[in-house]
């Protein structure tokens, strides 16, 4: 092996090698700019998934806590009368002030068991809130279910729920 002709460039003349060598550093400068550039992309993809997901656990956090509230109030008004459960239920959703008559059923609508709730001015998540609360707090079950648009606001409603347990 000849030693004096290790290297390709040796032979070339002055002008191509300066340029082979600044080919050389400038190509070698783009694959430094694009590993850097790959790592910045990828470090601000990182940041962005990050920022996506601490947006997604925040919307989704208030939804457990209720969840959690739900479970651990699940049957609390068991143990009173369906009347006093309903009322209960009624003034920890803060609709009192809408609540137009609550009465037991009828002697013969087995009396003592169930009641008969109205209510005036509601919309649909005070009506959701109302019906899930029932359901899980009171353990009331919905026999009869009548709603009525009010004719002053149409996304209020009336309505006559018939809870029996």
């Amino acid at each position: 092996m000849d030693l004096e002709r290790f290297y390709i460039w040796q032979d070339w003349p002055a002008d191509k090698q300066k340029l082979f060598f600044t080919a050389l550093v400038v190509g070698w400068a783009l694959v430094l700019f694009m590993i850097w550039s790959g790592f910045a992309e990828s470090q601000s993809k990182a940041e962005r998934i990050t920022l996506s997901s601490k947006q997604k656990y925040a919307k989704v956090v208030p939804l457990v806590e209720q969840l959690k509230a739900g479970e651990s109030s699940r049957g609390a008004l068991v143990d009173r009368e369906p009347m006093t459960a309903a009322q209960q239920v009624i003034r920890d959703l803060g609709l009192d002030g809408r609540l137009t008559s609550l009465r037991p059923l009828q002697a013969g609508a087995n009396s003592g068991q169930g009641v008969q709730v109205l209510l005036e001015s509601l919309n649909l998540p005070e009506l959701v809130a109302l019906m899930r609360d029932f359901n899980v707090r009171g353990a009331l079950k919905v026999t009869n279910f009548n709603i009525n648009h009010r004719l002053d606001s149409p996304e209020l409603a009336d309505v006559q729920i018939i809870l029996v347990r």
